[in-house]
């Protein structure tokens, strides 16, 4: 269920950053909300799943905030309007007890801990616009299943004198062999027991995301956040018979959450 985290679940958080003013002391915002999911990435089923948010806002300068949304973190330290700079990460758990036979065969995925520096650039840095290029460079802290770097370009947009803004991201993920292998590669063994074919998956980027969201504020404290997200496995990820003859390369998610600023 965490795979939803990774995508609209973090996507989410930028429509609630940003109020449409500078804030003048720290401000919490917690949410909570549920949606859908692939059972596993790359799966072709679906499953709802529960989604949460923790934000905090101008912790020593507007632009610095930390956001925890489902299992994704992101976070700016860097009190400068354009530069930004901070750590990132996802929560990623094991693959098991899933829908599909022949993959709940394989042997459980280790869980990954995905943790480390982001930097980026906002071109806008205006109250209601922000348009940012960053890059994630995140590594598996709890079992040491390698890494992935994840290029972002995201467009947010407040409307003065509404209760409306949106958010547009796209990304992409390189992997390195030891993800992919633990991810999306089946040994000989795996092979004997699930009946998919036995597969060796390399460093190769991943997938191509695209994730659209809204947020409406019913008054300065509550709103409402809606994101939806079209993700496409590309490289060895799509190749895997996990995905190939199992899943499918198209993925999709959908998430809501309220929220409570304080």
């Amino acid at each position: 269920m965490a795979r939803l985290g990774a995508w609209a679940s973090g996507l989410l958080a930028a429509t609630v950053l940003t109020a449409g003013v500078p804030a003048l002391a720290t401000d919490f915002t917690i949410g909570l909300g549920g949606g859908i999911a692939p059972d596993y990435e790359g799966s072709d089923d679906y499953k709802p799943v529960p989604n949460w948010l923790f934000m905090a806002t101008d912790l020593y300068h507007p632009d610095t905030q930390v956001t925890v949304a489902g299992p994704n973190l992101r976070s700016n330290f860097v009190p400068d309007p354009h530069f930004r700079a901070g750590i990132n990460g996802q929560w990623v758990p094991e693959r098991n007890d899933v829908e599909n036979n022949r993959v709940d065969d394989l042997d459980s995925t280790d869980t990954a801990l995905l943790l480390g520096p982001t930097i980026g650039w906002d071109f806008l840095a205006e109250p209601t616009r922000a348009f940012t290029t960053s890059i994630d460079l995140l590594y598996d802290v709890a079992n040491n299943n390698g890494f992935v770097v994840t290029p972002k370009v995201s467009y947010f947009q407040a409307f003065p004198q509404t209760p409306y803004s949106f958010g547009v991201e796209l990304s992409t993920t390189w992997a390195s062999d030891d993800y992919m292998s633990e991810q999306f590669g089946i040994n000989g063994n795996n092979a004997a027991k699930s009946g998919l074919d036995q597969y060796s998956a390399g460093e190769s980027f991943k997938d191509v995301s695209l994730g659209v969201n809204g947020n409406y504020r019913f008054n300065p404290k509550w709103s409402l956040s809606v994101g939806v997200q079209y993700k496409r496995m590309v490289g060895d990820a799509e190749d895997s018979p996990i995905v190939d003859d199992a899943g499918d390369a198209n993925q999709f998610a959908a998430v809501a959450t309220i929220n409570f600023k304080f």
